[in-house]
């Protein structure tokens, strides 16, 4: 199974790829309702910016981070409540 993304647009499908495939295949549109008003090189500037910030920080010093303690047992609710 492969995943083939591109634009649809009145009715025409639009591979951002180009595909090949054999004569028929058995195929399932599955498709965002959310149209998309952003251009090909916005969405290109947006992820040369985040490659940017991805380079400046490689060298950043980042602490170890407390782990949670999971050193307390279960909680037994079945004899809450329970008066007698």
């Amino acid at each position: 199974m492969k995943a083939v993304t591109g634009y649809l647009e009145n009715g025409h499908f639009t591979p951002l790829e180009i595909i090949t495939m054999q004569e028929r295949v058995q195929a399932v549109l599955v498709y965002d309702d959310i149209v998309s008003d952003i251009s090909h090189e916005a969405r290109i500037s947006w992820l040369q910016r985040l490659r940017e910030a991805v380079a400046d920080a490689a060298d950043e010093i980042v602490p170890d981070f407390p782990r949670m303690q999971f050193n307390r047992g279960p909680v037994d609710f079945s004899a809450v409540g329970d008066s007698q």
